[in-house]
């Protein structure tokens, strides 16, 4: 126990000295998987645009940080490179890229498309020999061959030689390996019989001093650091700019096997040198020592061709590997792994030694390691306790009282004596128990007390006994909003801070509870870190916030967003360091905060930055002294210098690498160098630029901003793509910048173009619109005038038709009263000359009998004629369709036409075709009143001759129609009668047609008006004397079977053979009932007239009756509401409505209130005896159906 105390006290006595992190280059490769054609690279060279190019034996590569492009060799075309084999590359003070690839010296035009050739077999100068070197001097082009040729060719392209065989030592038949160019102007030739230059003036020898052979071979020619690097066959030599050459002790561990092929002089004075073992570092006279990357050597093959970055990195060959970049700030940051294994190192294991300086560290054999950032060693302290052996640490915290605090997994808090070795443990279940649920994850110190954070409670202990002072649980949170806590910490007023929901929070001894920080509330706050007790910075999810003291409260000043670089990620912890820079961890890395810039410059430190693994664990970075920033990242530690200045700053150049629309499918490129334009159907314009910064590429980060279009500058992140799916006309200038993860901005690139309008929207079709719009304007005055008129002329015609609506409508109702009261006492002309001829009569009075009852037919035809006529102006026209024999209907016109025909001494013919069907669909009715008319009119105009009617099917047309011809022989029709001819009350001769045939004139019209009304026409041909044709075309469906008869018209008889029946007439007018009571009387009937509907009703309910007859229109109670009565009192008999109404819903409206039969005044005994006789029939076959269904 005396030695762990006397080792302990010693170990503490240690004074902190000026920490220096240990030095452990790590390269960035980039190989094959980033694109790289080819792993041997023989040689570098970089243009003034910042393009890295590489000549490899698989072609010319040019290198822009995100991708590479190649130049290879095309048989097919002659103006491709030479070979694939590039044996040299240099970049002339023109830009032009000149390789040697075979016995051909070949340069790439400034459009990097084609290459000129000077080959060995067309110019003797070469002497047919390979190419390996190339160089710029003097303003011209300078090459050397393996045959000892040294060719110059000027800027006009011609070539000349200078001969090396003036020298001593026959140089002119040595290979020419390196060419160099120094200070003083002058040209060094490498061979491989010894060195030589050329001044402007001459060739000069120069012999090495104590070189064994004078003619050695010169491997490796490199003028950096002001001085001339080469290396022979006896080793590396150096020739300083005053002419001396300077000796190294070492200089012979670069002899055979081990060729020294170049040299670079780094920013900090120290030199890489490239040999056929691998890549070296020196500085002054010290020895070269291996570049390792990393643990392991960099390369253990040749590294030819190395090349100084433009910012201050290392560009080295690693032949088999690819390209190694070690950037300029290498020695800023070193990554060591632990001294023994860390388990899963999910938790930190490191704790900032506060008096000894470095860090403390518990290995898994339990012992206490303090780590020396200098070099990355673990000293063990003497220390070792069963109680350390696989503790997992999650917090530390060394006291004021030289005692350690450890959060762990194994017993939840304990505290070790770093004097005594004590150990004393909190757990869960013990006095002063700690959380049952985990480790505290912050520790920190304040006065004579510790608080500690867990994940359910926070905790307030004496810092000498442990003794819990405060338990803040959900249950009783003591101001905060949870017990969920991102950071504790002693705050900048030296309050114990807290930060989560909510934002800050700190401890007021005074209430006992936490209480908001003025000015600090809003959303959760993830970490914090205090440069000041005046300043303090936070993060949030929106990123860095500085705040300054304002009084007593705390105002926000800056904050550090994603429009910075700031990405937005979950913090891990933060800290700050001397130079006020602030340094957030997390899962993506490392982040540096620079807040004395404007913007303020944010950098990424990742695995491109030499780091094992960028996932920093939570809460564990950590400030070691004043200048390390110590942390564990998957269980190695990761140092950096934060007292290292940056690298110098530098304008990285930003090139256009393409820039292309679609138009018309296709991608075109467009120019780069000079203004475009593009037309009013290009689409997605693609500007695609790369930033020649090669630090770290995939960090560099792009803006632009596109006047006219964007409102302020747009970024795209680490991608230099800018699209625009389309763009309104007009002229645009596209200002394109990068910039490098360490703040360094490019030169603005500015890019111009326009856009050309649709070609409504350019001059011309401005000027087109502008002459079509007043072009239209006229026309739309000439329209609204029109319009205005037409209106006007609407009107007109619209109060004309109005006032012809009216007129028609009185006409009809003119025509229906008319109709109405014609019938009335048409019915006694016809049914008193009916029973008038039914008396005995001699010869004159039977004529005159038969004379009155002829001219009632004629007139009631007429009125029948014009209420027609009337119902088709108004539209009411019924139509019955209904299945109907059409060789019948056609036999029954027949019959009744032919007597009249034969009474003329007409021949008569009627003919059907066998094709028509047997049945039509239609309303027979008018069907047979066309041709009633057609007939009759055919018979009445014709003298001599004949009258033919054929029907026939309709042409052109299947399974539907029928075509009637009625033709005759009469006198025939002029065409001014043909026009009339079918107008109302018009006669093909006037009024001598009316004087000689009679008539009305109404026949044809009605017959057109009919056809129209079924779909069909009616058309008329004909000549003075050659007779007249008439064509009827009727668009009626067939029926492929005839109409089914009804029971009732088979069984029908007539009234005579039935026996005597007591009928019921309802009828107001004397002279009407008279003539129905004789007319049925005559027949044997037993007639009850009443002359009203109560009559009737009494009638009826004192006497049976057979049947019944009733007028509509009678006084009082009308015929309808009559029929309604006696139904609804259980009469039974058969009703037959007879009226004079002539409209088309009499009928329906009678049926409707229970009439059985319908008659329109006037009427007959025929007419009267089968309208009883159908009724009668009907009701017998509704009794019988009654009887069979009750069976």
């Amino acid at each position: 126990m005396r030695l762990l105390i006397v080792v302990s006290a010693v170990l503490l006595a240690i004074s902190p000295c000026v920490a220096k992190i240990p030095e452990v280059p790590r390269f960035r490769i980039v190989g094959p998987s980033e694109g790289l054609p080819s792993t041997m690279v023989v040689a570098i060279g970089q243009d003034r645009a910042g393009y890295l190019w590489l000549g490899t034996l698989d072609g010319l590569v040019r290198y822009d940080g995100a991708g590479f492009r190649t130049w290879r060799h095309d048989p097919a075309d002659p103006a491709s490179l030479p070979c694939n084999g590039v044996q040299a590359l240099h970049v002339d003070a023109q830009d032009r890229v000149w390789v040697g690839c075979g016995r051909t010296l070949s340069v790439l035009d400034a459009g990097r498309s084609r290459f000129r050739h000077y080959r060995a077999i067309d110019s003797p100068l070469l002497k047919n020999g390979e190419i390996f070197s190339i160089a710029t001097f003097d303003g011209a082009i300078w090459a050397g061959t393996t045959t000892g040729a040294l060719v110059r060719i000027d800027a006009s392209g011609r070539m000349s030689s200078v001969n090396l065989g003036e020298l001593e030592g026959a140089l002119d038949q040595a290979m020419v390996m390196n060419l160099a160019v120094d200070d003083r102007h002058r040209l060094w030739i490498g061979t491989s019989n010894g060195l030589a230059y050329y001044d402007g003036k001459g060739l000069h020898r120069e012999y090495i001093p104590d070189e064994p052979n004078r003619q050695s071979a010169i491997f490796g020619l490199q003028w950096t650091g002001d001085r001339l690097w080469l290396g022979s066959e006896s080793g590396l030599h150096v020739l300083r700019a005053d002419g001396r050459w300077q000796p190294f002790a070492w200089a012979t561990m670069f002899g055979n096997g081990n060729e020294f092929w170049g040299a670079v002089a780094a920013p900090d004075g120290e030199f890489w040198l490239g040999s056929g073992r691998g890549l070296w570092r020196t500085r002054g006279e010290r020895p070269p020592v291996p570049a390792l990357s990393g643990e392991g050597p960099l390369s253990r093959r040749n590294v030819i061709g190395l090349m100084a970055a433009a910012d201050g990195g290392l560009w080295v060959p690693m032949h088999g590997t690819g390209l190694g970049y070690l950037p300029a700030d290498w020695k800023r940051s070193a990554v060591l792994k632990p001294a023994a294994p860390m388990g899963d190192a999910i938790y930190c294991n490191l704790a900032p030694a506060k008096r000894s300086g470095g860090l403390w560290q518990v290995d898994a054999q339990g012992r206490l390691l303090r780590v020396d950032p200098s070099t990355g060693e673990a000293f063990q302290t003497g220390l070792q306790s069963p109680h350390l052996k696989g503790m997992e640490l999650v917090s530390a915290l060394e006291d004021g009282l030289q005692r350690v605090w450890l959060g762990n997994l194994s017993f939840g808090l304990s505290r070790m004596d770093l004097r005594t070795g004590e150990f004393i443990h909190w757990p869960s279940d013990g006095p002063e128990p700690a959380s049952a649920l985990s480790a505290p994850e912050w520790i920190t110190e304040h006065g004579d007390t510790v608080w500690m954070a867990f994940i359910d409670m926070v905790q307030q202990r004496d810092l000498r006994t442990g003794k819990v002072l405060q338990r803040i649980t959900q249950q009783d949170l003591h101001g905060l909003r949870t017990i969920d806590i991102q950071q504790l910490e002693q705050g900048p007023d030296g309050r114990v801070w807290v930060a989560g929901e909510g934002g800050m929070f700190a401890w007021d001894d005074a209430s006992g509870r936490f209480v908001p920080v003025p000015g600090m509330a809003g959303a959760q706050i993830q970490a914090f870190a205090s440069p000041s007790a005046e300043t303090v910075w936070v993060y949030r999810a929106s990123g860095a916030e500085q705040w300054q003291k304002v009084a007593d409260r705390w105002k926000r000043v800056r904050q550090v967003g994603e429009a910075d670089g700031l990405s937005g990620f979950d913090a891990s912890a933060m800290q700050i360091d001397p130079h006020g820079r602030v340094w957030i961890s997390s899962l993506r890395g490392l982040w540096r905060i620079d807040p004395s810039a404007h913007p303020a410059r944010v950098r990424n430190i990742g695995t491109r930055d030499g780091l094992t693994s960028q996932e920093f664990i939570q809460h564990c970075l950590l400030m070691s002294g004043d200048t390390l920033i110590g942390a564990t990242s998957d269980g190695s530690t990761v140092l950096l210098d934060t007292a290292m200045p940056d690298v110098a700053a530098f304008v990285p150049a930003l090139q256009l690498e393409h820039v292309s629309v679609l138009r018309n499918g296709a991608r075109i490129a467009l120019p780069m160098d000079r203004p475009f334009q593009l037309g009013p159907e290009d689409r997605q314009l693609q500007v695609v630029s790369r930033l020649l910064s090669y630090s770290d590429p995939l960090s560099n980060r792009y803006r632009s901003f596109l006047k006219g279009f964007d409102t302020d500058w747009q970024t795209t992140g680490n991608s230099g793509i800018r699209e625009f799916a389309s763009l309104p006309s007009g002229n645009y200038e596209l200002a394109l910048q990068g910039i490098d993860p360490l703040g360094n901005r490019s030169q603005v690139r500015s890019l111009q173009f326009s856009v050309r309008p649709p070609w409504w929207r350019s001059d011309i079709g401005i000027a087109l619109i502008c002459l079509s719009g007043l072009l239209l304007s006229a026309l739309l005055a000439a329209a609204y005038r029109r319009r205005i008129r037409m209106r006007a002329q609407w009107q007109l015609a619209q109060h004309k038709r109005e006032l012809a609506e009216q007129a028609s409508l009185a006409k009809t109702r003119f025509l229906a009263t008319l109709g109405h009261e014609v019938r009335t006492p048409m019915t006694g002309v016809l049914g008193m000359s009916e029973l008038l001829l039914q008396t005995p009569l001699d010869g004159r009075q039977q004529g005159y009998a038969s004379a009155i009852q002829l001219a009632g037919k004629h007139l009631l035809r007429l009125v029948n004629d014009a209420l027609d006529l009337a119902r088709i102006e108004a539209g009411k026209l019924p139509l019955d369709y209904r299945d109907f024999d059409l060789r019948q209907l056609v036999g029954q016109v027949a019959e009744l036409v032919r007597p009249s025909a034969e009474q003329k001494q007409l021949a008569f013919h009627c003919a059907l075709d066998d094709a028509l069907p047997p049945a039509l669909r239609g309303d027979a009715s008018r069907v047979q009143q066309i041709l009633l008319n057609l007939l009759f009119n055919a018979v009445k105009f014709t003298e001599r001759g004949s009258v033919h009617l054929r029907i026939a099917v309709l042409p052109q047309h299947t399974q539907q129609g029928i075509r009637v011809e009625v033709r005759d022989t009469g006198p025939g029709m002029s065409a001014e009668q043909r026009g009339r001819l079918f107008q109302r009350f018009e006669q093909a001769e006037g009024a001598l047609t009316l004087a000689r045939h009679g008539g009305s004139g109404l026949g044809l019209a009605i017959c057109r008006e009919l056809a129209a009304a079924m779909g069909g026409s009616v058309t008329v041909s004909s000549e003075l004397g050659q007779g007249a044709c008439f064509v009827v075309e009727l668009p009626l469906r067939w029926v492929s079977t005839l109409p089914a008869v009804t029971p009732s018209a088979v069984r029908a008889r007539p009234l005579h053979e039935q026996a005597p029946l007591r009928l019921l007439l309802v009828e107001d007018d004397a002279t009407v009932a008279q003539v129905i009571v004789g007319l049925l009387q005559t027949r044997g009937h037993h007639v009850t007239h009443v002359v009203h509907g109560l009559a009737a009703l009494a009638e009826v309910s004192t006497r049976r009756f057979d049947a019944g007859l009733c007028d509509l229109d009678l006084p009082g109670l009308d015929g309808v509401a009559l029929v309604a009565q006696l139904r609804a009192r259980g009469v039974r008999f058969p009703i037959v409505a007879v009226t004079a109404r002539a409209d088309a819903d009499a009928e329906p409206q009678a049926m409707a209130a229970g009439c059985n039969g319908f008659l329109r005044k006037p009427v007959t005994g025929e007419l009267l005896a089968q309208a009883l006789a159908r009724v009668l029939t009907d009701v017998d076959d509704g009794e019988n159906d009654g009887k069979a269904s009750g069976a």
